[in-house]
């Protein structure tokens, strides 16, 4: 019985603990009221304070309190039991009062903890702000000092003046024309000048040659000093005689540094439409040179290209149509409309004119001579049925000293139709285009030509006598007089 009596009790005991767990667990969620676990001093019963403290932190866990309660030493349990809970707050529980005391403790903390934190983060805000203004003024302050010093090396502005002279070769580099315009303290800043080169894309045009620069020189005007062929104040006279050709022509303005040969000859092939005379031209396709016979023979003045003389592949095109623009206004000054008058009069072009002239240039030694010339030509062309060729070896000797030598071997098959048409045994009528280029008194011979009846004329190859027949038989006797008996057999 007693042993029936202790179960009942101990189920009654459990039956009290549950009912307890469960009204706690409703307590703790309506006023929320979390117990911290006891801060205990030590006594002599440690299981009871452990198992003091676990049942605490069960009810943090409501879903735990049942196995908080397992916790409790037998003891404890059996005296739970035996009574009643008591309702009154035990020393292990924390009031809604210290609860919200605590939770201000916390937010005070939280308050320094982050005033601290904010502070720190100031500080080090206000060491990177420091830092990047330093690194910004000083960044500042050197770019400004290389603005103004690029600046100055790029005007030449506030430089001690120094000349000196500065020598480029065929494979001196912008590179290499940069560090030596440094070596000679003309420009201080020779990568800056590299990149005002590159940016201008002017690399390549450098020219060959010895110039002079100074410290004052601002890299524009560097450059067009050493990319640009300097002329001097030194010029040179060149007298261009009655019957030179291009070709010949071409040499004496080489040879006197006004321009290389090769420039003068090519621009001769071109047919601008500048002057007056020159819009009376047609180009011909079947002309070597545009403008032979156009060279008006005069006396000149041109400057000189120093740099001609060290450098012979210089590109002087500019210098060639310079001089040329100069002998052409010389010639539409002389060609009066008197003349042209005359032209029409005998029903001839401006080309016709100069081409016949042309030949009677290179055919008469003398004013009279050039008449009777002319007036041979003129008595053929009225009888084109007896006489369809002007027969006159200088246009001949004109294809092969003058055209032919600049056209490679195995081209001239390719040019066989622009000899035939200077060739005046086989064109009819006025060849193509001038041989030489005469002068006025030519022109002239052609424009108020003698009236003969000459049709044949030769002259002596050593005292340049001419001789000037009605008749073939006639002709044939003057050419045995000259020495020319081999002609009379072709």
């Amino acid at each position: 019985m007693e042993n029936k009596n202790i179960d009942d009790i101990l189920n009654e005991s459990d039956t009290k603990e549950t009912e307890e767990v469960k009204e706690a667990k409703k307590d703790l969620d309506k006023t929320s009221v979390v117990e911290l676990p006891k801060r205990t001093e030590a006594t002599a019963n440690e299981d009871e304070d452990v198992s003091k403290t676990r049942m605490m932190d069960s009810i943090k866990r409501p879903s735990d309190v049942a196995s908080a309660f397992d916790d409790i030493p037998v003891r404890k349990r059996e005296a739970v039991k035996k009574e009643e809970p008591v309702q009154e707050k035990s020393d292990d529980e924390i009031t809604e009062e210290e609860y919200q005391e605590y939770l201000r403790e916390k937010k005070e903390r939280q308050k320094k903890i982050k005033a601290h934190n904010r502070h720190r983060r100031t500080f080090s805000h206000i060491l990177v702000g420091v830092l990047l203004s330093v690194l910004i003024v000083s960044v500042s302050a050197f770019l400004s000092v290389y603005i103004i010093k690029s600046a100055l090396d790029f005007t030449g502005i506030g430089k001690t003046y120094c000349q000196a002279q500065i020598h480029i070769s065929e494979d001196d580099s912008t590179d290499d024309i940069a560090d030596r315009l440094a070596a000679l303290g003309i420009i201080t800043m020779p990568d800056f000048f590299k990149v005002y080169v590159s940016a201008s894309e002017s690399e390549n045009d450098f020219i060959n040659g010895t110039f002079t620069v100074d410290t004052t020189m601002s890299y524009s005007t560097l450059l067009m000093t050493l990319q640009t062929i300097s002329t001097i104040n030194e010029t040179v006279t060149i007298q261009i005689t009655e019957g030179m050709t291009i070709e010949d022509i071409s040499i004496l303005m080489e040879e006197n540094l006004v321009c290389r040969a090769d420039d003068f000859r090519n621009a001769c092939m071109e047919l601008e439409q500048t002057y007056k005379f020159q819009k009376r031209l047609d180009d011909e396709p079947l002309k070597y040179y545009q403008m032979e016979g156009y060279i008006f023979p005069d006396t000149y003045e041109f400057y000189i290209l120093p740099a001609l003389e060290e450098n012979k592949e210089i590109d002087t095109t500019e210098f060639a149509l310079d001089a040329l623009d100069k002998i052409y206004q010389n010639f539409n000054n002389k060609i009066t409309s008197r003349l042209y008058n005359r032209m029409n009069e005998l029903g001839l072009t401006l080309d016709e004119t100069i081409t016949l002239a042309s030949i009677v240039q290179r055919e008469a030694d003398n004013k009279a001579n050039m008449g009777n010339v002319a007036s041979v030509f003129f008595n053929r062309m009225a009888i084109p049925e007896a006489y369809p060729h002007l027969e006159s070896d200088v246009t001949v000797f004109y294809i092969d000293d003058n055209v032919k030598i600049h056209i490679p071997q195995g081209e001239l098959k390719d040019y066989e139709d622009c000899f035939n048409a200077y060739n005046s045994y086989i064109c009819d009528g006025i060849p193509v285009g001038p041989i030489c280029n005469p002068g006025l008194d030519a022109i002239k011979a052609v424009l108020y030509p003698p009236e003969t009846s000459y049709y044949y004329f030769c002259a002596d190859p050593e005292t340049t006598e001419m001789y000037f027949a009605e008749t073939i038989e006639e002709h044939e006797e003057n050419l045995r007089i000259c020495g020319l008996d081999s002609v009379i057999a072709d």
